[in-house]
C-alpha cells in the first residue's frame, strides 16, 4: 500500500508540474461579425459617409496592413488601390456620398439610382452598374445611429508585390452626429496612415465648403475669411448668402481646370483662375491667380482651404 501511495503521488507531483508549465495560449478576436436579422433597419435611410478604410493583404510575403481613406486635407479616394474609379461608386468623399436602399432601388449621392437584391438582411447588392458590374456590401456592424460595411473586394499589383483587398465603409444617418463609430483596425492587420491613391476619386466641387483665407490685390495681402459653399453643380453661396453662378472645367492638354465664379464679391467682383485637376481631393487652392472677367487688369492671388 505504501508503494502504491508513492507511485500515485508521484504522478499528482508529475503532472501538475507539466501542466503549470503549458503555455496559454491568448484569445484572438474573431474579424468576423454577423448582424442580427431584423435588429437595425438598413432600408429607408439616407447614410452619409463619415470614415473609411483599406485592408490589404500582401500575397508574396504575408504581410497585413490598413489604411485610412480620409485624412487631414484628404476628404476624398478611390475604392481601387491601383487604378481608377471603375464604377460611380468607387469614388468616395467623407460627409458628400450617401447611400439609399430603398424599396429595391439603390441611389447613390441622391442622384444615380440602380435597383438592389438582399441576401440573408446581410449582404445587399446594387446592380446594372458601369459594364453590368454588381457591388456586394456586407453589413458587419450596425445600430442605432451608424454602420460600418465591406465593400470593394478586388485583386492588383503595385508593380513589386500582388495584393488582395477590401474596403470598409462607415456612415452615419443623415441628421446624426456620432463620435468613434469607426470600428478600430482589425487584428492582425498593422495601420500606415492614410492611403495616397495613384489614382484619385473623381473631384467634384458640390457639396463642399471652402473658406477664402487670403487673397493679394498687387498692393497688399487681405485676409477676408469668407466661406464658399458649393451648394450644386453650378451655384454658390458666400456666407450663406443669395446663390449665384460657377463653372469648373477642364482644360485639355494640361493638369489645370478653369474656375470661374460669378459675384465673387470676397475679392471684387466676377473672377475666373487656373487651378490643378486634384484641388478638390488636396483640399487647397494655394496662390491662384484670377482675373477679373470684365477688366483683365485686375488680377488676385488667392488661396482658398477645404472645411467640408
Amino acid at each position: 500500500m505504501t508503494k502504491f501511495i508513492q507511485f500515485l503521488s508521484l504522478i499528482i507531483v508529475f503532472t501538475l508540474t507539466f501542466s503549470s508549465c503549458k503555455k496559454e495560449e491568448p484569445l484572438q478576436p474573431n474579424n468576423t461579425h454577423y448582424i442580427e436579422n431584423g435588429t437595425y433597419p438598413v432600408e429607408g435611410i439616407t447614410w452619409v459617409l463619415v470614415d473609411a478604410r483599406v485592408y490589404r493583404d500582401n500575397l508574396d510575403n504575408g504581410e497585413k496592413d490598413a489604411f485610412d481613406h480620409f485624412g487631414g486635407t484628404k476628404f476624398s479616394s478611390c475604392m481601387n488601390m491601383y487604378g481608377s474609379a471603375a464604377v460611380l461608386m468607387d469614388s468616395i468623399h467623407q460627409n458628400l456620398t450617401t447611400w439609399v436602399f430603398n424599396n429595391g432601388t439603390f441611389t447613390l449621392d441622391g442622384t444615380y439610382q440602380f435597383p438592389y437584391t438582399v441576401y440573408d438582411n446581410r449582404v445587399w447588392t446594387p446592380n446594372g452598374l458601369a459594364g453590368g458590374t454588381s457591388r456586394p456590401i456586407e453589413v458587419t456592424h450596425i445600430n442605432d445611429i451608424s454602420m460600418t460595411v465591406r465593400v470593394h473586394e478586388a485583386y492588383g499589383s503595385d508593380g513589386t508585390y500582388s495584393y488582395e483587398w477590401f474596403n470598409e465603409l462607415t456612415f452615419i444617418k443623415s441628421g446624426e452626429n456620432c463620435n468613434n463609430c469607426q470600428p478600430d483596425v482589425k487584428y492582425g492587420y498593422v495601420y500606415n496612415g492614410v492611403w495616397q491613391n495613384t489614382t484619385p476619386a473623381t473631384s467634384t466641387l458640390s457639396g463642399t465648403k471652402w473658406v477664402v483665407t487670403k487673397y493679394y490685390d498687387g498692393f497688399s495681402n487681405n485676409y477676408p475669411n469668407d466661406t464658399l459653399h458649393f451648394v450644386s453643380n453650378n451655384q454658390y453661396t458666400i456666407n450663406g448668402g443669395t446663390t449665384t453662378n460657377y463653372t469648373l472645367s477642364g482644360i485639355f492638354g494640361n493638369n489645370m481646370s478653369e474656375m470661374t465664379l460669378y459675384g465673387f464679391y470676397t475679392i471684387g467682383g466676377d473672377f475666373s483662375g487656373m487651378v490643378p485637376n486634384n484641388f478638390v481631393i488636396n483640399g487647397q487652392i494655394n496662390s491662384a491667380l484670377f482675373t477679373d472677367i470684365f477688366n483683365t487688369n485686375n488680377d488676385k492671388l488667392v488661396w482658398m482651404d477645404r472645411i467640408q
